[in-house]
């Protein structure tokens, strides 16, 4: 797949998931959750969606998320959706724990 029609699928993808997960969704858990970032696959079948959170939730309604963003996303054949908590987050808090600790001089 060309790169310029994969970025565009990949920004498609992007708004409509994001657009489902504001509109669609009710449950609880998710409402707190955040769509990061997605990443479709060379050849076009799979596509990760990095999530912060509830990654057992989104994992559950994987099938109304693909049903949802095929209404949205003009596609011969929608990727298989595969939900994945990014940890970037995470990682950039505790590296600044960490740094913070150091300027303080606490030995931990």
């Amino acid at each position: 797949m060309k790169s310029i029609a994969k970025e565009r699928i990949n920004a498609d993808l992007y708004r409509a998931l994001s657009s489902i997960l504001m509109t669609k969704v009710n449950h609880p858990a998710l409402r707190e959750a955040t769509i990061l970032r997605t990443e479709l696959s060379a050849d076009g079948s799979v596509c990760d969606v990095f999530v912060t959170d509830h990654l057992t939730e989104f994992r559950q309604a994987t099938g109304f998320f693909r049903t949802e963003a095929a209404k949205l996303v003009n596609l011969r054949r929608m990727p298989r959706l595969v939900f994945i908590q990014d940890k970037g987050q995470e990682n950039a808090d505790r590296v600044n724990e960490l740094l913070a600790q150091i300027a303080r001089g606490d030995k931990k």
